[in-house]
């Protein structure tokens, strides 16, 4: 606090002399002071320590949230390792007989020689096969049909002969699918019960007697 006195100056006569005194405030002592600023310095110590563990807590669960995602993806790559060695282990090797041709899990042989449809069959039985039984799989069409494609027509599995209604050798029905069969046909004409399949890749019913080349099917062999 700032005090102001007139002081008489005794070199100029009878004029004073103002002076301002600085005085202390008597309700804040130096040691008062010293307290309050080390009361705040204390203060600001324990906002920077909380600070600091708080950073380091949010640090340490990062550094475990990391830890979990590398111990987890770990984990699942081990696994799938395993699974991938399991299937490798179980994958057979497929093959086929001579002269017998592979298409996925099973052999198809198409014959060089001609016979009716029953003798075609009983052929087909005698290599452990059956004579050519065709699924709904268009991939399977399509790898016969390729390879009957401009040649002479082949007997196939298929007939009517037995109950008037179209089955397969193993006595599965077949589904009609017209889309299979060449224009008109099947139209039994004059008895026309055994299905052969044309050059054209489409099906038709023919005289059980006549002699045609023929396709056998059989699982094939696991090595």
């Amino acid at each position: 606090m700032a005090e102001f006195k007139s002081i008489p100056d005794s070199s100029s006569g009878s004029q004073n002399n103002i002076y301002c005194k600085l005085k202390e405030d008597a309700s804040s002592t130096p040691s008062q002071k010293v307290k309050q600023q080390f009361s705040k310095l204390t203060e600001l110590e324990n906002t920077v320590a909380n600070l600091t563990s708080s950073v380091a807590l949010l640090t340490s669960n990062q550094q475990d949230t990391n830890d979990r995602f590398v111990e987890m993806f770990g984990d699942l790559k081990a696994d799938l390792e395993i699974r991938i060695t399991n299937l490798t282990k179980r994958k057979p090797v497929l093959s086929c007989k001579p002269g017998w041709q592979l298409y996925l899990s099973s052999c198809y042989l198409f014959s060089s020689t001609a016979l009716d449809w029953v003798k075609a069959r009983s052929s087909c039985s005698a290599q452990g096969a059956l004579l050519l039984i065709l699924g709904q799989d268009a991939s399977e069409w399509y790898f016969i049909v390729t390879r009957v494609s401009k040649s002479k027509s082949h007997w196939i599995g298929l007939t009517d002969q037995t109950t008037g209604q179209w089955r397969w050798v193993d006595g599965s029905p077949y589904i009609m699918d017209k889309s299979q069969w060449e224009p008109g046909e099947p139209n039994n004409l004059s008895g026309e019960d055994c299905a052969e399949l044309t050059s054209s890749g489409k099906l038709n019913d023919g005289l059980c007697s006549r002699s045609f080349q023929f396709i056998c099917k059989a699982p094939a062999n696991e090595n």
